[in-house]
Parts: structure tokens; C-alpha cells; sequence
């Protein structure tokens, strides 16, 4: 048994699935070298709390209110999605929103963004540098808009390749976003604006995408 068997394949209102998830972050966390350990994904435990169950928090806070209580199940297999969800209340009844459906999780980053974690401290991925074994970071400078332009098709990538595969009906598919830049609130409104000017067609029911650090949040 690992730190996530408690809750793998195991139906859980969305609050509570929420609750375990970070209490997990935070057993890890404070263990000797757990923030070490959580930013270089020693074990697949820390990638799937980062990269699958902390975005599924993510759009279950985004989603529940009264009137729609969502339930998840998350499953650690090879299953074409990461979690099936169910909801009930008021706006169910009233055809508002599905019964059930399914989430699936992806990442949109540099490419150079995963040597940044093997670094004490980095500048933008952009700055990364390697030579054989050695990662160095260096400062980026990033004019007007630049940093928003150049991730723009970052995030369309990570969707298109998405939507390229089947998924059962009611899919909702949830983006994290490892920005290249800190992100002011405009930016990330332009970088949502530029994403939604060029979303190709899909048969996602919807696409949530936040910011992994500042949890700014979109639905496209």
C-alpha cells in the first residue's frame, strides 16, 4: 500500500476527495526532504498528487456549490480518464448538468520546465540550460506580451493532442498550466483570450485550464 490506496478507485463527495488530497500533500511535505521530494516527482505518488489529483481538486472547488454536489472517483489505471465524477442536487434534477461524467488531467509546459525541478532555484524555463549532466538556469527577459504570445501555443498543443484520442461521453478535460512567467491578471486573461481565438473544434463537454501556482482559473 502506498500513501494514495485509501483513495484509488474509491467514491468520494468531492469535499472530502479534496480534504484527503491535501492532506496527502502535506504528509508529504513535512516530512524530512518532502519539498525536495514533491518538487522532483522522486516517486509516481508525488507526480499523480501534482499532476492528476491536485487539478482534480482544482475543478471540483471550481464546480461545487449548493445545488450540485459532485462526487469523484479517481482511478490509478490505464482507463481513458483520470476520474469519473458524479452530481446530484437542484440543477441535476432540472437538466443543468449530467448525472455522471468523466475528467481527464494534462500538463502544458515548456519543454524545458521539468529540468527546472531538479534545480534549488530557476529562472524561466526558457533560461534552462544543459550541458551532459549539468542543468543551468539563466535570467529571461520577456518584451510587452512576449511571455503570453509564446505560451499561447504551448497550451493549444496540449489540447489538440487531447482531442485527438477518444474519450467516453461527457468528458471533461483539465489543463494545468506550469506558466512561463508570473502572470498578471490581464495576462492571463489575454493568455485565455489567445487560447479561445485558436481551440479547435472538440468533443470535450468543457475545458478548464488554471494556473498550477496562482490557481487563476478558465472554462473555454
Amino acid at each position: 500500500m502506498n500513501e494514495l490506496s485509501h483513495i484509488n478507485n474509491v467514491l468520494i463527495d468531492g469535499l472530502k476527495f479534496c480534504s484527503e488530497v491535501y492532506a496527502i500533500f502535506e504528509k508529504i511535505r513535512q516530512q524530512p526532504a518532502g519539498i525536495e521530494r514533491l518538487r522532483k516527482r522522486e516517486t509516481n505518488v508525488e507526480k499523480l498528487v501534482l499532476e492528476e489529483l491536485l487539478p482534480i481538486c482544482r475543478y471540483i472547488q471550481t464546480f461545487y456549490r449548493s445545488g450540485r454536489y459532485i462526487s469523484v472517483r479517481w482511478i490509478d489505471g490505464s482507463q481513458p480518464y483520470d476520474a469519473e465524477f458524479y452530481q446530484e442536487g437542484d440543477y441535476i434534477k432540472n437538466g443543468y448538468f449530467p448525472k455522471s461524467g468523466y475528467l481527464e488531467v494534462t500538463s502544458a509546459m515548456h519543454k524545458n520546465e521539468h529540468e527546472t525541478w531538479k534545480l534549488d532555484a530557476s529562472f524561466a524555463p526558457e533560461g534552462i540550460k544543459r550541458k551532459g549532466k549539468l542543468v543551468t538556469s539563466a535570467p529571461v527577459s520577456f518584451e510587452h506580451q512576449e511571455h503570453v504570445e509564446k505560451f499561447v501555443p504551448i497550451v493549444l498543443n496540449e489540447i489538440t493532442k487531447k482531442i485527438a484520442k477518444d474519450y467516453p461521453e461527457n468528458t471533461s478535460l483539465i489543463v494545468q498550466c506550469y506558466l512561463n512567467s508570473l502572470y498578471l491578471a490581464n495576462e492571463w486573461e489575454n493568455l485565455v483570450q489567445g487560447v479561445k481565438n485558436q481551440l479547435p473544434k472538440h468533443s470535450f463537454r468543457e475545458i478548464l485550464i488554471f494556473d498550477g501556482l496562482t490557481y487563476k482559473t478558465a472554462i473555454l
